[in-house]
């Protein structure tokens, strides 16, 4: 199979290739999951598409990351299909108790939950790279702004 490199960096077919390979590791068999390189300018490096009901998914990946950090954007966007019955439970739960998008009590829980679970998946995506044995550099891109915000870089 021909890969198609975009600007020296990786392609779709790498994309799926990685997949492929954690979509057993996690269990995640029984799901249809294809993959999309985003090639416009985009603020994320990756996001994954759920249907939960009929078990597919679409992992989108940045054209732009570095490829350091490929296996890492794939492996947390695979969790998040993992996790993803919790998160839709828990994102009602708060549509429920709250309702109303102006109200500074839903705002709160709802920041709350996503830093929960973000940093979680982010967690579990360390462990799982920790544990097969793959030592990349991990991603500090949203740190790294944190810093140049702070010295106005």
């Amino acid at each position: 199979m021909s890969r198609k490199k975009l600007g020296g960096m990786f392609s779709d077919v790498d994309i799926r290739e990685i997949v492929a390979h954690w979509q057993d590791i996690l269990r995640l068999r029984d799901w249809d999951i294809r993959s999309l390189l985003v090639e416009k300018t985009w603020r994320k490096n990756g996001d994954v598409k759920i249907d939960m009901s009929n078990r597919m998914a679409t992992v989108m990946v940045n054209r732009e990351l570095d490829p350091a950090h490929l296996e890492e954007v794939v492996i947390h966007e695979l969790l998040h299909i993992k996790l993803y019955g919790l998160d839709q439970m828990i994102e009602h739960l708060i549509e429920i108790l709250y309702g109303d998008d102006e109200d500074a009590r839903k705002q709160l829980n709802w920041g709350f939950f996503m830093e929960m679970l973000e940093s979680t998946t982010e967690d579990l995506t360390k462990g799982y790279l920790q544990a097969s044995g793959k030592r990349n550099s991990l991603n500090f891109t949203r740190v790294d702004r944190q810093v140049q915000e702070e010295l106005g870089e």
